[in-house]
């Protein structure tokens, strides 16, 4: 795991892990040890399930769908090796949240 977050509003862990290349059933089951581990030895009683994240250059979607079970809290998504320009990244989060973008 390349990062441990702690999400004050969720109340809960965020662990994220970095892969180059396809994802693997390995990486998932990798994350979901990470998890599992956070969620018996360090949350509390009063602190929401741990969330952990994958984040590849590769994504492959048929094995995320087939991986993870229903309402896991794990979640794969696929990364560049760029930062998209201002104007790509304000598209995104129009298109993201739901609303129109006035012109």
């Amino acid at each position: 795991m390349d990062l441990v977050f702690y999400n004050r509003l969720l109340r809960c862990y965020v662990l994220v892990d970095l892969k180059i290349g396809k994802l693997t059933h390995q990486d998932l089951g990798q994350m979901q040890m990470y998890v599992n581990y956070f969620d018996r030895h360090m949350k509390t009683k009063t602190e929401n399930a741990t969330i952990g994240i994958v984040l590849c250059k590769k994504k492959h979607e048929a094995l995320v769908e087939i991986t993870l079970p229903k309402g896991a809290n794990i979640h794969a998504r696929e990364y560049q090796l760029y930062l998209p320009s201002k104007e790509e990244l304000q598209k995104k989060l129009v298109e993201w949240s739901g609303e129109k973008r006035n012109a």
